[in-house]
């Protein structure tokens, strides 16, 4: 993409992360959602240093009460209104210009490019059914090994599943375990919700 941006300009990918933490025990059992964004063209060994504060809080989400309903939709409405601009954002326009420290007006296009979480806040993002895989269409249960496990082959794609939801084919989305709702991260430009998952060392590789 990059050789096809105007002269001078840059893709600026956004990361996000969220994951629910939990506060108290004996105060209504509180747990909130921080939401948190950076800039991926940091390098790798300063964004992941705390003392950099290269991630920034953008909005700390309070979890619905127990028993509430349609607690998915309502994160996703909420992130949807933090996300707006990225997700209004016409990429054949002349993108966002901003003054940097330099002195220096650059032009750049911010585009979401991933999202760092644990296994139940990217199946909450994917909007597919739990203990699914929110990247391929392989069935729970099913043995995989490196001579049958193709993920290309059965990956997931929106663009599918938005056709499916306009044929009012129900129960094709369910069999493969998507959620027959629209999931608002379709809308954002040039991004795969099912491919924003980033491998997490701790929760998919020590934890499994």
């Amino acid at each position: 993409m990059c050789d096809q941006l105007p002269a001078g300009a840059t893709v600026v990918p956004v990361m996000c992360a969220s994951d629910k933490t939990h506060l108290t025990n004996f105060s209504g059992d509180q747990h909130p959602r921080p939401k948190y964004l950076t800039n991926g063209n940091i390098r790798k060994d300063i964004r992941w240093t705390p003392k950099t504060r290269t991630w920034i809080l953008v909005r700390l989400i309070p979890c619905p009460p127990k028993g509430a309903t349609n607690t998915d939709e309502a994160w996703h409405c909420v992130v949807g209104n933090v996300l707006s601009q990225l997700r209004n954002f016409d990429i054949t326009g002349p993108g966002w210009k901003l003054k940097f420290a330099d002195g220096f007006q650059r032009q750049f296009y911010a585009l979401l490019a991933a999202w760092v979480g644990d296994y139940p806040e990217l199946v909450m993002i994917a909007q597919v059914s739990y203990s699914s895989c929110p990247m391929c269409e392989t069935h729970n249960g099913v043995r995989m090994g490196h001579s049958t496990f193709r993920p290309f082959d059965i990956s997931r794609d929106q663009h599918v599943y938005s056709q499916l939801l306009d044929e009012t084919t129900i129960d094709v989305l369910h069999t493969l375990g998507v959620h027959p709702i629209r999931n608002q991260f379709w809308q954002y430009p040039l991004c795969n919700v099912y491919r924003l998952w980033q491998p997490d060392e701790l929760h998919q590789l020590l934890l499994g």
